[in-house]
């Protein structure tokens, strides 16, 4: 028999026998059991004793079982602070209108806010004895319709007055809306334990009342939420994965024979291929699809073995010629980045003097050239070659007002503070060395808020350069980590220009870092004093 034949038959009878299980458990827990068990649950209260309520236990039981409780007493539903309401004061007397199941079902682009002493008219629907549940709401010419119960045209009530309360409910329960509309077609108020459908027929809930100390206790429970059922469903989860267990180690003593060992084998001559160890010889005889994958592998291993002597001869000769040309398009690609930066900042504000269509032309076009310089320098540059520096004596002042120069536009709603930045020379590659104040200078300006402060200090041979900004503070574990490469807290910042900045620095050998201070973050970095 093939290999494809064995594995079908043997798998479609494990999985029939699975699945006939499957179906003969999940029914008997789903339908019996745990819709049993949560019913015990339910009618476990204890926040009504003596005939008084313990609103703390109400709610903890509210939001253990994530159930909704209504208890009514007098013809009066006692705790009314559980619904969304609003009290109206009309000329026959007070109206109660439960606003959870409208808010649910109102389709409106104006946003409905009722508020105290407003005027209201409304159409509603009677549920219990001084509660009304609306169909239509207008205030200040403004209509509000539920789309679910508008069309309804008997038992109507209008109602008509001005708001003395509106009351939010001291929990969010989505079964608040469910339990309204129940109202309309269930007798909530008789003694009862019955399963009903929501009024879309769409998801079933457990309706349970019970009579406690002359309360009437309604418990709405929907079987919608899945969250709930997890916990009760830990034991079936167990047991079902006892039998994928057992059933996984008959299926795996099965197969071991007929298809693990040639698998393992075939794998093994892979592997000598990996390490070009090519076969010369194959040891599996039979006539199956694993016997012609051996005989494909042994084709492949010539060949293979053929293309690689040929290829090494060829590498052997480009391989100079490349390393030069990727040196040469990084070498440009580094002298062009400066200039372009600078050409960016002009031209912006140029535009922002004369829009004339040159000068957004020139803008662009820097933009779009300097992200690809950008590309294909960082993703390249750092990997391989160590950098080489051209070191001479320089005014680090001069480079700062470059700079800013060019985030000029980013800059006129920050406060740049430089009067304690001193003129001194220091010594290093001058272009490189601008890369880092450009990279830092740009990351404190996407961070701050308002203020920036750059100022040096002197110390011995040493100048210690300052960059301090007003924006949210590093957690302390990111504090070394955004040096790395790729690091970045900024969704689209590709997590490169601090770690360019830390590899040209480390170059020099200057001590640098970042800190929390009072004002925000601060950049440091030192300096070897110029000649």
């Amino acid at each position: 028999m093939k290999l494809r034949n064995k594995l079908i038959l043997i798998l479609s009878l494990v999985l029939l026998v699975f699945l006939f299980l499957e179906g003969f458990l999940g029914n008997l827990y789903f339908e019996k059991y745990f819709r049993y068990s949560k019913v015990l649950q339910l009618e476990k209260i204890d926040f009504i004793s003596n005939g008084k309520i313990d609103y703390d236990k109400l709610k903890s039981y509210e939001k253990n079982q994530n159930a909704l409780v209504m208890i009514y007493k007098n013809n009066e539903i006692v705790n009314i602070e559980n619904f969304y309401y609003i009290k109206v004061k009309t000329e026959d007397g007070d109206a109660f209108v439960l606003l959870d199941a409208f808010l649910d079902n109102l389709y409106s682009n104006i946003t409905l806010k009722v508020e105290n002493r407003d005027l209201v008219e409304i159409t509603a629907l009677k549920i219990l004895d001084n509660y009304y549940l609306p169909t239509t709401l207008i205030k200040n010419n403004d209509v509000f319709k539920d789309y679910k119960f508008s069309y309804r045209s008997t038992d109507i009530y209008d109602i008509k007055g001005r708001v003395e309360k509106v009351n939010t409910p001291y929990t969010q329960s989505s079964l608040g809306d469910d339990f309204l509309e129940s109202l309309l077609t269930i007798d909530v108020l008789k003694p009862q334990k019955e399963k009903y459908k929501d009024v879309d027929g769409d998801d079933e809930f457990q309706l349970i009342t019970l009579n406690r100390d002359g309360y009437k206790v309604v418990i709405f429970y929907s079987f919608e939420n899945i969250k709930d059922i997890f916990p009760s469903l830990r034991l079936y989860f167990y047991l079902k994965a006892i039998l994928i267990i057992l059933l996984t180690i008959l299926i795996g003593v099965i197969l071991e024979k007929i298809i693990v060992n040639p698998i393992i084998n075939l794998s093994k001559v892979s592997e000598k291929i990996a390490n070009l160890n090519f076969i010369k010889e194959i040891d599996y005889k039979d006539k199956d699809e694993i016997g012609t994958l051996y005989k494909d592998i042994f084709k492949m291993s010539e060949k293979l073995e053929y293309i690689i002597e040929l290829y090494k001869g060829k590498v052997s000769r480009n391989k100079e010629a490349q390393i030069k040309l990727e040196e040469s398009i990084k070498l440009f690609m580094h002298e062009v980045k400066t200039p372009l930066s600078a050409i960016i900042g002009f031209s912006d504000m140029l535009l922002e003097d004369e829009a004339t269509e040159e000068i957004e032309i020139i803008n662009s076009e820097s933009k779009r050239i300097l992200k690809m310089a950008n590309t294909l320098l960082e993703e390249n540059r750092y990997s391989q070659n160590k950098l080489i520096l051209e070191k001479k004596s320089f005014s680090l002042t001069s480079l700062i007002e470059l700079s800013l120069k060019i985030f000029e536009s980013d800059c006129k709603t920050i406060d740049i503070d430089t009067s304690h930045l001193e003129d001194v020379t220091i010594f290093g590659d001058r272009e490189k060395l601008e890369q880092v104040i450009l990279n830092i200078l740009k990351n404190a300006l996407e961070y701050s808020k308002c203020k920036i402060k750059i100022y040096t200090e002197e110390k011995n041979s040493e100048v210690i350069l300052f960059l301090e900004n007003d924006g949210p503070r590093i957690p302390k574990e990111n504090i070394e980590k955004i040096w790395n490469k790729f690091f970045s807290s900024n969704s689209e910042g590709r997590g490169l220009g601090l770690y360019i900045s830390s590899e040209i620095l480390d170059a020099h050998n200057f001590k640098y870092g970042v800190e929390n201070s009072a004002l925000g973050v601060r950049f440091f970095i030192v300096f070897k004093k110029g000649i």
